[in-house]
């Protein structure tokens, strides 16, 4: 295109905090870094040339591996734009960057936030939006801008998979406070994904339900949950909140388990109750090693009188 031309610069003489052109985000793939290291740079980026220095159009994780591979501040071959054309080139650098990989969330959070400033209401709808693959409903829109507005922390667990979308339509209203509490809470226990989305959840429903800060449902629950090491368990800390959520939880599992007491099942007979006493189907099994246990469960059983499973059952 005319108004391109190749040059060389050093890498001291672009912008990297510059994020014009956010079409990357993180850190650098491994394989790239590696070709890097081998072979060097093989393709020119794309920059713009600005008065605080080049901007960069596209190539920001080649620029990245590059700058990681101690070279030093070595001149680099580019290709360079001048100013005057920024939404041709932002236009340029997305259909460029989609044909080779897919963005994540935090990629297409900047992207769009950024294609908002300088694209037409029309051509957001027509071109951008099916670009990235944003539906044209509302809460879509919101949850972009949201994560363009969170902090790096947030963010990098964003874009590593950490936090996924769902999450991000919970915690977008939540306050500085609430998401600092979180993010020490995926540090310490590892908290992933569909698990994590859980224990958001619940802990906005706490929060709705009660009038509070998010902080106060998840701080309770953890101090609960915590054990004599300091440590929290996953599994733990999610009934817990299971628990505070729905109360009736903890009366029907104790008034089940002393009904089971009181039918005194062998040690190989097993009656288990519908998750969460939500209807479903009780559940009974047992193992046998040989005719003698077989018939002495089956006696056990047998002895089980209408009276009792009526009460078992109306306990649920």
């Amino acid at each position: 295109m005319s108004y391109l031309k190749t040059d060389s610069c050093k890498l001291s003489a672009i912008d990297f905090g510059d994020r014009s052109f956010p079409f990357s985000y993180g850190v650098p793939p491994r394989e790239l870094l590696e070709s890097i290291e081998r072979v060097g740079l093989l393709q020119p980026p794309l920059l713009l040339e600005s008065t605080s220095g080049y901007k960069i159009v596209c190539g920001r994780r080649r620029l990245l591996a590059l700058q990681q591979s101690r070279t030093g501040d070595k001149e680099i071959d580019i290709l360079s734009a001048s100013e005057g054309r920024v939404k041709e080139l932002f236009r340029r650098a997305l259909w460029e960057n989609l044909a080779l990989r897919a963005f994540n969330l935090v990629e297409t959070a900047d992207i769009y936030v950024q294609a908002l400033k300088m694209f037409s209401e029309n051509e957001i709808a027509d071109e951008i939006c099916p670009a990235l693959q944003i539906p044209r409903r509302e809460r879509f829109h919101k949850r972009l801008q949201a994560i363009a507005g969170f902090s790096q922390e947030l963010r990098d667990l964003l874009a590593a998979g950490v936090v996924d979308a769902e999450s991000v339509d919970l915690i977008r209203e939540w306050g500085a406070p609430e998401l600092k509490v979180l993010i020490e809470l995926i540090a310490e226990t590892g908290l992933r994904r569909n698990k994590l989305r859980e224990v958001i959840g619940r802990v906005d429903d706490l929060a709705r339900r009660d009038g509070v800060s998010p902080c106060e449902p998840l701080l309770a629950a953890v101090a609960v949950v915590r054990d004599v090491e300091g440590k929290i368990d996953i599994g733990t800390l999610r009934n817990q909140l299971k628990v505070q959520l729905y109360p009736h939880l903890t009366t029907a599992r104790r008034d089940f388990s002393e009904k089971l007491r009181q039918l005194d099942l062998p040690a190989k007979v097993r009656l288990e109750s519908p998750p969460d006493f939500e209807g479903g189907e009780f559940r009974l099994s047992f193992s046998f090693c040989d005719s003698k246990q077989w018939q002495s469960a089956c006696e056990k059983l047998n002895s089980i009188i209408l009276e009792d499973i009526d009460e078992i059952c109306s306990r649920s």
